[in-house]
């Protein structure tokens, strides 16, 4: 069955892309007030790219045109999530890098279907929560998740959302329409975290099409479901940075250890007052809870060490200093496009199983999926299957970048795919994490400007500030 649905959706993609792009001036304004002159484009695209002729979408970017006198090929920048905003993501922090790389070409953030301003429904979303003051576990929050999003499903599907049009096959077929609607021979890819997931989409379905690829906290084929070992190795790096600065102490994890096996010998209960509400709550703490807020913490240097500043708390018994994180812990907003994208990706058996094994002995245990939404709930939603995550070859030149204190996309994740990227050069951040892979030293944007011109760029490990 999936082999027959994958010939049915790559038979007559080459045959369906749209084109229809329209430009025009626009004063683009950062976040922090500063503007720079650019274009505002537009292009239509089928909604299902094997259906040429049904419903279409709009899809919305940004293109900051070239200051060098002889441009070389575009720089599409693919943003993380899924569901984040390229346009977006050009206002904030990343503002100075999108007007650095006009030194090599045009530079163009892309609002991917269903993001942004390529969003027909930015008003639905789906809330939903779990009570504060009753114990919580991993089963409890799946079977949560699960009636959430089958719910939301049904909502979003009653408001004419078509949830089988969310998948990174679908945005990859849109990265060549809009390929021919530039009428350029090629794309040079610039992606972060989801936005590698999609770039390897495109890679393998295009890979003549691609000049050059930038892919930073790499998120391979099947990669969306995490793997608990990578968390466990990064708490041993933690750990060993830590006693770098204190050898005194029984370290990192004997202390999440003592205090998650506290937890399960009895969760703590804590009263707070709600910020906005002003509310009275009751929160009762588990280790559950305190698995999914040390998993949560490991994204990035800064994040973990506010945790690791509230450890000595914790220890104390003062568990009041968690509340922060009560929101994160015991509910979510769910959108279409982030929902639908994450659960057609999927995960391949062999990898359900390996995590499962590494689940049933890791500290963290099964925090690093919690939530996760697969396909079998979602009406219209298929998995893409083992021909979307199987492995990957392209003879295409791919920087790939990865931070060692990174607790979304691992290292291991990027060096995975190096047999099959015979063109493949790995930059690696010492220090850096999830949300330092860009800007945490000046040399990466020099790296990056030199690949994306044809120089040489080789393996290299560059400690950064954290």
């Amino acid at each position: 069955m999936r082999a027959l649905l994958f010939f049915t959706l790559i038979t007559p993609l080459f045959l369906a892309h749209a084109s229809d792009l329209q430009l025009e001036p626009h004063t683009f304004r950062a976040k922090d007030g500063r503007t720079v002159e650019a274009e505002l484009g537009s292009f239509r695209v089928p909604a299902r790219h094997a259906q040429p002729e049904g419903p279409a979408l709009t899809l919305r970017f940004v293109r900051f045109k070239s200051t060098n006198p002889k441009p070389g090929v575009p720089i599409v920048y693919l943003a993380g999530g899924p569901g984040g905003s390229g346009i977006e993501a050009a206002k904030g922090v990343r503002y100075e890098l999108f007007l650095a790389l006009r030194e090599v070409a045009d530079v163009i953030a892309l609002d991917q279907r269903g993001t942004g301003l390529s969003n027909p429904h930015s008003k639905l979303s789906y809330s939903w929560s779990l009570p504060l003051d009753q114990p919580l576990d991993e089963a409890v929050l799946s079977a949560k998740v699960k009636d959430a999003v089958t719910e939301a499903a049904r909502e979003w599907a009653a408001a004419g959302v078509d949830l089988g049009s969310y998948t990174t096959v679908e945005s990859a077929e849109d990265l060549e329409s809009l390929r021919e609607a530039l009428g350029v021979p090629r794309l040079n890819l610039w992606g972060i975290s989801y936005g590698t997931h999609l770039g390897l989409a495109y890679l393998r379905r295009h890979a003549d099409r691609v000049d050059h690829a930038i892919l930073a906290g790499v998120e391979g084929p099947d990669d969306t479901w995490k793997r608990p070992a990578q968390a466990e190795a990064l708490l041993d790096r933690w750990d060993v940075l830590l006693r770098a600065r204190d050898k005194t102490g029984p370290g990192l994890r004997a202390r999440v250890r003592a205090l998650l096996d506290g937890l399960e010998r009895q969760p703590r209960k804590v009263e707070f007052t709600e910020p906005k509400t002003g509310a009275k709550q009751t929160w009762i703490v588990t280790r559950f809870d305190l698995q999914r807020a040390t998993f949560e913490s490991l994204r990035d240097p800064a994040t973990f060490e506010r945790f690791l500043g509230m450890l000595s708390a914790l220890e104390a018994g003062r568990f009041d200093v968690m509340t922060p994180y009560a929101g994160l812990l015991r509910g979510d907003s769910l959108e279409p496009m982030s929902v639908a994208m994450d659960a057609a990706s999927g995960v391949s058996p062999a990898r359900r199983a390996r995590i499962a094994r590494e689940a049933s002995t890791a500290l963290l245990g099964g925090a690093v999926n919690a939530g996760v939404p697969e396909a079998a709930w979602l009406p219209g939603v298929v998995d893409l299957g083992q021909d979307f995550r199987g492995p990957l070859k392209a003879q295409a030149p791919v920087l790939l970048i990865s931070g060692t204190l990174d607790g979304r996309t691992a290292p291991d994740n990027a060096e995975a795919l190096r047999p099959g990227l015979s063109r493949a050069v790995h930059l690696v951040l010492e220090g850096a994490g999830h949300d330092g892979l860009f800007q945490s030293d000046p040399r990466i944007l020099e790296r990056m400007k030199a690949f994306l011109r044809g120089e040489k760029v080789s393996d290299e490990r560059l400690q950064v500030k954290r």
